[in-house]
């Protein structure tokens, strides 16, 4: 069944912000761990942390200026990728940086999908993906600089990011 605009543009919106909301758990997660572990990587990953949590500030303006719900409970999947973070922080430093290579490639065609949508339907949430796109793919560039290979721990996290941002991606467009 194909969704009228309106809830395409609706869910869009819905599903960037639940995932933003959840990024901030990661990078939360991730530090937390960091900060006991690898100090070293606490401000990368703050300032990590501080582009996600505009990011979700971006998109619930978007949301109320455009009239569309917000999704149900977001502290759902804030909690959910603060548990992620934790996790893959827990399994050593090559985890939190392929970790967030992995997530931000996810997050990365999802915007790109949602641009393409919003360039035919709003030039002005376009514009605003486009501007996170720039912030997202630094996260993924430098992660990926710091987990260049491969090593056993990758075959864990793999699986485990990309159930989790399908997770979160269902449970936004349906709460």
């Amino acid at each position: 069944m194909m969704l009228s605009v309106n809830k395409q543009f609706s869910r869009h919106l819905r599903v960037i912000h639940a995932c933003e909301k959840g990024a901030t758990g990661v990078y939360w997660g991730h530090r937390w761990v960091a900060a006991w572990r690898y100090p070293d990587l606490v401000p990368a990953l703050t300032a990590m942390h501080g582009h996600e949590t505009e990011h979700y500030a971006l998109f619930g303006q978007l949301l109320a200026v455009k009239n569309s719900p917000q999704v149900g409970l977001p502290i759902l999947w804030c909690a959910g990728g603060i548990l992620y973070g934790v996790v893959t922080a827990l399994l050593g430093r090559r985890a939190i940086w392929k970790s967030t290579a992995i997530i931000e490639a996810i997050v990365e065609q999802e915007l790109l999908a949602a641009s393409e949508f919003f360039q035919a339907h709003d030039p002005q949430v376009s514009a605003a993906i486009e501007k996170i796109l720039l912030d997202e793919l630094q996260h993924k560039e430098q992660a990926q600089a710091q987990s260049l290979g491969w090593a056993t721990i990758d075959a864990y996290i793999e699986p485990m990011a990309v159930a989790g941002a399908q997770l979160s991606k269902n449970l936004a467009e349906k709460l």
